[in-house]
């Protein structure tokens, strides 16, 4: 997969490596995942470390990345930021608020998604893409693309949208992805260009956007 081209140069990302995925947090952020199972803890720790080592790369003050009301990460004054992971896949991504207005990023297993959950993602506008594009994993692709604009647009907007809230639009040959709002849409999207990327690598697909001023 070629993550590189997911983002503007002046975004640090940065894919866990094996010892993020164990490595303890500070105090304030292994408070958050005391209670969580194993696999979770994982999970979180791989998030963090990561993201620490984003906004390192943007020499960011180092302080715990706590959350919000929807478990979102809170990042620090002046940084936006997203994370992102599967099992065995693990990512993050941060910028300046000066160069990016919000960024959005998810992985996801080259796998089918769960019986039934299509419903609550796909418009009617999506099914011709899903029906052309069976070898590109067209569900999870539309899954993923979401679930990377919700992270991108929340921190801006502070309010959830159903994934059929949005209908999207796949450019195959540039490996891009933009969106409209459909008529169960009940929010107002803030002025501002939006650009959508994803890449599909052997075992997984990655989805990412950011948001710069118009």
């Amino acid at each position: 997969m070629d993550l590189n081209s997911l983002f503007p140069q002046t975004a640090a990302l940065v894919t866990a490596d094996r010892s993020m995925w164990q490595a303890p947090l500070c105090k304030e952020e292994e408070a958050l995942i005391e209670s969580a199972i194993e696999k979770r803890q994982r999970e979180f720790r791989a998030g963090r470390n990561a993201a620490h080592a984003a906004l390192a790369r943007l020499q960011a003050p180092a302080s715990p990345l706590l959350r919000g009301e929807r478990r979102e990460p809170l990042w620090p004054a002046g940084h936006v930021g997203s994370i992102a992971h599967c099992k065995d896949l693990c990512l993050a991504v941060a910028a300046k608020g000066s160069d990016l207005l919000g960024v959005g990023i998810d992985v996801e297993p080259l796998e089918p998604l769960p019986a039934g959950v299509e419903r609550y993602i796909h418009t009617p506008d999506e099914e011709a893409f899903i029906a052309d594009n069976p070898d590109d994993h067209p569900q999870r692709l539309i899954f993923s693309a979401k679930e990377s604009l919700y992270k991108c647009y929340y921190p801006l907007i502070e309010r959830f949208f159903g994934f059929q809230s949005v209908a999207l639009n796949f450019d195959r040959e540039g490996g891009r992805f933009s969106f409209t709002p459909t008529d169960r849409c009940e929010i107002r999207f803030p002025p501002l260009r939006f650009e959508g990327r994803y890449t599909i690598g052997e075992r997984h697909l990655v989805t990412a956007c950011y948001l710069l001023p118009e």
